[in-house]
């Protein structure tokens, strides 16, 4: 039990004190079962933000979702995306969407205090699959992949870099998230619990990385329509 506590708060630690100009989005895994199939999902993270997911089923294959979070200080990110979707057997389902989305980042620098601020965009694929309508408390689990592209366009740099100087810079990079949650509760109404990675790998000019936060944990309530 003691390692146990030890090995999450080594985890949150970093979390509390994140400053990077990018935190892995907790978008919801909907996992839409059929036509008309509405999944709404609200939360909050531990990187400090709160979230909203509307997701769904257009057709028996097509669906459509947006994602939109806002934390302290005018941060932001928002998406949409179209999906297509499959039910399987035995309650699991695979989608896969594909959209755009654009944010406003801050990041600051303790060493050489300064704020990197600006706006970035992101076009993306991502892959879910998992099961839903578990025994044990109605359950639903699974996971995602989400990659893609994301520019960072005209950050205004106060003394945030080493020469202490101000730049107008841009940025490109290749974008990782996978991501995996848990849902319990009523056939409508559950918890929910995600955990996201993000890894950014700069395409160009790597010797100056855009800073971000690689992990992020989310809890919340989703309803199914």
């Amino acid at each position: 039990m003691k390692v146990t506590t030890i090995v999450i708060g080594i985890l949150i630690l970093p979390l509390l004190s994140s400053c990077g100009f990018y935190k892995p989005t907790l978008v919801d895994i909907p996992l839409i079962r059929g036509k008309n199939d509405l999944r709404v999902d609200v939360g909050g993270s531990i990187i400090p933000s709160v979230y909203t997911t509307i997701s769904y089923g257009l057709t028996n294959r097509i669906a459509v979702q947006t994602f939109a979070k806002i934390s302290e200080d005018g941060i932001f990110y928002v998406q949409g995306a179209l999906g297509l979707y499959k039910s399987l057997a035995d309650n699991r389902v695979v989608e896969w969407y594909n959209g755009v989305g654009y944010g406003y980042g801050d990041a600051y620098k303790d060493a050489n205090p300064g704020n990197l601020r600006g706006n970035y965009h992101q076009v993306f694929t991502q892959l879910n699959y998992g099961k839903t309508g578990c025994r044990f408390a109605n359950m639903d689990f699974g996971v995602g992949l989400k990659a893609g592209y994301m520019g960072a366009n005209s950050l205004n740099d106060n003394n945030y870099f080493q020469n202490g100087q101000s730049a107008t810079v841009e940025n490109h990079s290749l974008l990782i998230e996978p991501q995996a949650f848990v849902r319990l509760g009523g056939k409508r109404l559950k918890f929910s619990a995600k955990l996201g990675y993000g890894m950014l790998f700069k395409l160009f000019d790597t010797d100056s990385n855009l800073p971000y936060d690689p992990l992020n944990l989310g809890i919340g309530l989703n309803y199914s329509f």
